[in-house]
């Protein structure tokens, strides 16, 4: 498993990653978050996968309050998916690798008119 498929987000580079020309998806998480520990593997798995179609990243909500309330992550573990740094679909809590893969393929399926369909944010 290659850690630069999953980007860690900072305060540096979140700007950079909202302006990904593909869907990106954000798991947000937090350590001693039980789900999290189970989430995370897989989605560091799926990153594989979805190399070059997807933009993979994760926050540490407790780290990152600020991203996260800014997106309106209410608990851990989320994943948010944006386009254009706006908001267009998201799972929250624990979910298997064949459900993730049905919910990213659906994603991917509608990328190209989620401008259209997300809403903005005021950060």
């Amino acid at each position: 498993m290659s850690p630069e498929n999953v980007l860690p987000i900072t305060s540096a580079n979140w700007k950079d990653i909202l302006k990904s020309e593909v869907p990106v998806v954000v798991e947000f998480y937090t350590p001693s978050c039980p789900y999290c520990q189970q989430l995370t593997p897989i989605f560091r798995k799926l990153s594989e996968k979805y190399t070059g179609r997807m933009v993979f990243a994760v926050a540490d909500a407790s780290v990152n309050s600020e991203i996260a309330e800014a997106y309106g992550v209410m608990g851990v573990p989320t994943l948010k998916f944006l386009c254009a740094g706006r908001p267009v679909y998201e799972i929250i809590g624990l979910r298997s690798e064949e459900e993730l893969i049905e919910e990213f393929e659906s994603v991917l399926s509608t990328h190209r008119k989620c401008v259209s369909t997300s809403s903005p944010i005021y950060a």
